[in-house]
């Protein structure tokens, strides 16, 4: 039943397979909130992004929130109270509180899906540069464009018949020791 399910948990899922072994992962239980938003979950907890990852190697945490989209730009919250936005004011705001402690590198994957080209692109950008680039920009939304002109790195994937294979592990080596 894989067709019914969201394609942006499909792409969390590509992200999680994609991690190398010598990682430990753990994802986040989304809360009730996060398909439905309405009064009777108001008062749900919020995760401060959607997975946690350790790495053996470079001995770093990483706090990644995943983010996918069809379209060609993502918009972001300014406010609490601003609420039909991708990103959300409390995953900015707790992953910038968690990229203040060495050893944590906190960030953005954002998927930008070419479903009439059956293709995809994937890139991590650090709290620290997202921010900038919000400042900068000075829009409500940013685009592939803004990404790359703001610190982001690409991360390779190789498309597995439906689902894809991303190079974490290069991903890692490009950012492990950098927590800006």
């Amino acid at each position: 039943m894989e067709c019914l399910k969201n394609v942006g948990k499909i792409f969390e899922e590509d992200f999680k397979k994609s991690i190398p072994s010598y990682c430990m992962v753990y994802r986040l239980k989304d809360t009730a909130q996060s398909y439905n938003s309405n009064a009777n979950t108001r008062f749900t907890w919020n995760n401060p992004c959607d997975f946690f990852i350790f790495s053996s190697q470079s001995h770093n945490l990483y706090a990644i929130e995943c983010k996918s989209t069809k379209y060609k730009s993502m918009a972001f919250q300014t406010e609490k109270d601003d609420t039909e936005k991708m990103i959300k004011y409390h995953q900015i705001q707790s992953l910038s509180d968690l990229s203040k402690y060495d050893g944590i590198v906190a960030g953005f994957l954002f998927n930008f899906r070419d479903e009439k080209n059956d293709s995809q692109r994937t890139y991590f950008q650090n709290i620290n540069d997202f921010n900038r680039m919000c400042d900068e920009i000075q829009k409500k939304s940013f685009n592939e464009m803004d990404l790359i002109l703001n610190g982001v790195v690409k991360v390779n994937g190789n498309k597995k018949r439906t689902h894809y294979m991303w190079d974490i592990d290069g991903l890692f080596k490009k950012i492990g020791g950098v927590n800006l």
